[in-house]
Parts: structure tokens; sequence; C-alpha cells
């Protein structure tokens, strides 16, 4: 009969605190506008989107530029560079600074001049289409 392998304590192999986020949160920071025009506001909202899930959860982190793509309401494909900002939850933190986070993507989407807004959470992908008054 084989013997079990010993289950792994990454945590204390690597000096790591024993507790770890599972679930991550990211936005995408457009840098041009619904019609495909240069936004020139990114960094202002890059550092703003850093500072605020900083406070969250304790940390964020920001991607350089990516290469993106969508399909503009004219049937035109625009090529932009958002750049991901990106954060590990801590629970509670989160769930009480969600009405901040969404003011911001509101807030972001309206200044910008954004068709729409996009998030991810826990592996999945959300739109947002209207957005709240300011």
């Amino acid at each position: 009969m084989a013997e079990e392998p010993e289950e792994l304590d990454l945590a204390a192999a690597l000096g790591a605190e024993a507790g770890y986020s599972t679930q991550c949160f990211a936005l995408y920071v457009p840098n041009r506008d619904r019609e495909g025009a240069e936004s020139g506001t990114q960094h202002t909202w890059v550092f703003e989107a850093l500072r605020l899930l900083a406070e969250v959860n304790g940390g964020a982190t920001a991607t350089p530029p990516l290469e993106g793509a969508w399909l503009s309401d004219t049937g035109a494909i625009v090529i932009e560079n958002p750049v991901i900002v990106y954060s590990f939850v801590r629970t509670e933190a989160f769930l009480q600074g969600l009405p901040r986070i969404r003011e911001f993507l509101h807030r972001m989407a309206r200044e910008t001049r954004q068709g729409e807004i996009a998030f991810t959470f826990d592996g999945q992908f959300f739109r947002i289409l209207q957005f709240d008054n300011g």
C-alpha cells in the first residue's frame, strides 16, 4: 500500500502568516473614452484606485498598461491600454468598503466618458453599463 503524501503547509515552509486570501477583486482603468478618444487622466485614476483598494484590503497592485480591444457602438474596433488594479480581499473590510468602491467605479465611468466599466471578482467578469448620478 502506497504511503499518503504529507499535506504541505506552505505558509510554515516559507515563513508566512497562516491566513491567506483566496478572492481577488480587480478593476480596469481605461485610457480611452466610449468614442475611442484618449482620456489623458488614466494615471490619476490608477493612483486613486490603488489608494482606495489599499485602504479597504490592506494593499493593491497595478499592472503596466496592457493591450486591449473592444467593439464600439459604431462597430469599430478600438485598441486601448487599460491598467488593471487588483487587490486580494479581506472579507469584512471589503464588504464595508463596497459603497466606496461603487462610488469610485461609477464616478470614474462618468468622468472618463465610458460606455461601460469592467471589474472581476473571484474569477468572474462583471460590466457596469448604467452609472449612478454623482
